[in-house]
């Protein structure tokens, strides 16, 4: 991932959500693949069911149910 020397502004980058990093002109970012692969086993097919179990454990697209008022809290 090159920033193009014809952009106007610099770049922001995250990792795993952390400390974001700037990329200025001229910068360059590259990705591999790691030695080490991470072992995933998919019941259904490799492609939905490996995101559908990402989504289920890190609970994208889910709102948490809210409780009801009080009686208490009604009065206010």
């Amino acid at each position: 991932i090159n920033l193009s020397p014809d952009a106007r502004n610099t770049a922001w980058v995250s990792f795993d959500g952390r400390k974001r990093q700037e990329i200025c002109h001229g910068d360059s970012i590259t990705i591999i693949t790691s030695c080490f692969p991470v072992p995933s086993i998919c019941f259904r097919d490799p492609v939905t069911d490996w995101f559908e179990s990402l989504a289920t454990c890190l609970h994208w697209n889910v709102r948490k149910k809210q409780n009801c008022f009080s009686s208490e809290d009604e009065e206010f």
